[in-house]
């Protein structure tokens, strides 16, 4: 293999739990692989390679290491879906007209809330698969999982719509304006929906609708989004590199923090890793304060928002959807890194006003 064209070595990382898988990872895996052979998205030079070096499997297995297996199979093939759905409809390799990803994206909400619409186009790639994943959600989910799952759709595809504006008007976007936008489009919202799925008992809405668990459920996704930028940050710069003419700013925190306070890669990737550790400090505080008040559904999803930080950090640190930016240049990007046990920062930041009721007194459940 030749050696790779951009190294990104990250600062240490606090992380207070351990890695945890599911025990049937390798089967999640296997019927996983399966859901997009059968929809023929694994057609194509190299696009099974490509499927399967996003590690989607890996991905929920250290998200819901405690899952019933048939309903985390839906999430995991949810995820194999999502990630070409990603790439085709929403980033690099998306048209630039807004109507083709809206119209999609309604078609899709829709469907998932009835699998008979016959709102999507049979001749679209993702009729089949996104009917196969609604019928299996109608049959295994409850009312309020199903409503939840679609309702976080809404709130991921109403981010991308953003993104995409953003990336074709050449926005620079403040740091607040970033982040809570981020918060949206990075998936984080209908990927934590699927971990109420893979469960058989509802999360109460007096519970889960509480305002410390609003924040943990934000809280856990932007730490999860801030790692996505430090490990796609390598992707976004071998991309900008090949289509200067029309790459405007860099949609990444990193790249944010070098533009507005003039300093370098390192120094810009510190004070990321700065923020997600303050963030998670809180969630680690916040969340220790009410798992006492919890029922038993809600602490199991208190666990599997835990185990998401960890989980995301160890998929994503090797996932070929961002060591292979397109396909077909396995090991152009490196990235590295390091874990430790001590925040390197603690407290509200004092910058980014959208995040700081995190910090505020919620009571207790």
């Amino acid at each position: 293999m030749a050696e790779p064209e951009i190294v990104m070595q990250l600062p240490g990382m606090y992380f207070p739990m351990p890695w945890r898988t599911h025990r049937k990872v390798d089967l999640l895996e296997k019927q996983g692989l399966g859901f997009m052979e059968r929809h023929g998205l694994c057609q194509g030079p190299g696009r099974r390679e490509r499927v399967a070096g996003t590690r989607s499997a890996l991905f929920f297995a250290g998200n819901c290491p405690e899952a019933d297996v048939e309903r985390l199979q839906m999430a995991v093939d949810w995820t194999y879906l999502m990630f070409v759905f990603d790439d085709f409809v929403c980033d690099e390799e998306a048209p630039e007209d807004a109507f083709s990803f809206l119209d999609l994206a309604v078609r899709i909400i829709r469907t998932l809330e009835s699998p008979t619409a016959g709102l999507l186009p049979p001749e679209n790639p993702f009729t089949g698969p996104v009917i196969d994943l609604a019928e299996r959600l109608h049959s295994l989910a409850t009312p309020t999982q199903r409503r939840r799952l679609v309702d976080a759709h809404l709130s991921w595809y109403l981010g991308v719509a953003w993104e995409r504006a953003a990336r074709q008007q050449q926005l620079t976007p403040t740091l607040n304006d970033y982040l809570y936008t981020r918060l949206l489009y990075v998936a984080g919202f209908p990927t934590i929906a699927w971990f109420q799925v893979s469960q058989l008992d509802d999360i109460p809405d007096t519970e889960i609708n509480f305002p410390a668990i609003h924040a943990l459920t934000e809280m856990a996704g932007m730490v999860a989004a801030l790692d996505d930028d430090l490990f796609s940050y390598g992707k976004e710069l071998w991309h900008a590199s090949r289509h200067p003419p029309t790459t405007g700013p860099i949609l990444n925190l990193v790249d944010l923090y070098q533009s507005y306070d003039q300093c370098s890669r390192e120094e810009a990737q510190r004070r990321v890793v700065a923020l997600r550790d303050r963030i998670l400090a809180r969630f680690t505080e916040v969340r220790d304060l009410v798992l006492p008040g919890a029922g038993q559904p809600l602490r199991r999803y208190l666990s599997d928002l835990t185990c998401l930080i960890r989980g995301n950090y160890e998929w994503g640190i090797g996932a070929g959807r961002y060591t292979n930016p397109d396909g077909r240049h396995p090991g152009a990007i490196k990235v590295t890194g390091t874990v430790t046990d001590s925040p390197s920062a603690l407290g509200p930041p004092e910058d980014i006003p959208c995040i700081g009721w995190w910090w505020q007194d919620m009571g207790s459940l």
